[in-house]
């Protein structure tokens, strides 16, 4: 007599593999590779950040630009407020001792400062206008240049607190103490020219 019960059928071969192999699901089929970026092209998170980008520096450019505008177009160019006219060689042959009276109280004689005439100078007449819209100081260069147009040498003039619309005329001069380029003489300043405008405008 067998003691043993007998084997039940194990239930997973219940189906069998060729039944799994001949299903009626098509098979999938396999994922495609992405295709690849033209060259040169940026994932779009990339591109909203360039084109965010440009638009901020063509905004900086535009303001920069309206910035200039509004500048020019308010006070305009600042040469145009200095005008030089005039200019001549000015020299004082009166004997400077003839005119001096040492009489005051210490024991070296003024007189001996002086030379036997006064150093020549050359005289040009300059108005600076503020054509601005506010109070402004003004610092000018002006230029000084031979027959042939070449630079002799350079002195400066100015205003302060000039009030918009208003004028300051006077008479600028070069001397014997400002710097002479290539030996030249003060006798060889045949033109003047405004070479550089400083226009600081004030708030008040």
């Amino acid at each position: 007599m067998n003691d043993k019960a007998p084997q039940q059928p194990d239930p997973r071969s219940a189906i069998s593999e060729p039944e799994l192999v001949g299903s009626s699901l098509p098979p999938m089929p396999p994922v495609p590779p992405a295709a690849p970026l033209p060259w040169g092209a940026a994932p779009p998170g990339r591109r909203r950040r360039r084109a965010f980008i440009v638009g901020a520096a063509i905004a900086v450019l535009l303001a920069g630009g309206g910035i200039a505008w509004w500048a020019l177009t308010g006070d305009g160019d600042a040469l145009d407020h200095v005008e030089v006219s005039g200019g001549r060689l000015v020299k004082d042959d009166i004997d400077m001792y003839e005119e001096c009276d040492d009489t005051d109280e210490y024991g070296y004689n003024d007189c001996d400062t002086y030379g036997d005439s006064a150093q020549p100078t050359y005289e040009f007449d300059y108005k600076i206008t503020n054509k601005g819209d506010e109070p402004a100081n003004y610092s000018v260069i002006i230029n000084g240049f031979d027959e042939d147009g070449e630079f002799v040498t350079q002195t400066y003039i100015g205003a302060t607190h000039l009030d918009p619309g208003k004028s300051d005329s006077d008479k600028g001069q070069f001397d014997d103490y400002l710097p002479l380029e290539d030996g030249h003489e003060l006798s060889d300043i045949k033109s003047v020219k405004v070479g550089y405008v400083d226009r600081t405008a004030l708030a008040n």
